[in-house]
């Protein structure tokens, strides 16, 4: 047997492409059409920019924060 030989189909179980066999796990089309139910709606561009913008903030203020902190420690020693 070559490698240009066709496979046998010794020792296998029936062809699951054959006409009338049934589909393997998996296959074939959904029980109920559509994305399934634990699938929300994509989220949209401004969603994503706005949370971005709010979390930049929220890191600004926290910098300015700390760099006012450590200014007042450094400058009221006496």
């Amino acid at each position: 047997m070559s490698e240009l030989d066709p496979p046998t189909r010794e020792g296998r179980g029936p062809d699951p492409m054959a006409p009338g066999s049934p589909l393997p796990p998996g296959a074939g089309s959904p029980i109920q059409p559509g994305p399934p139910m634990s699938v929300d709606a994509p989220i949209t561009d401004t969603t994503i920019n706005r949370t971005a913008v709010m979390v930049g903030v929220v890191v600004a203020v926290l910098v300015v924060v700390v760099v006012v902190v450590v200014l007042i420690a450094l400058f009221s020693r006496h």
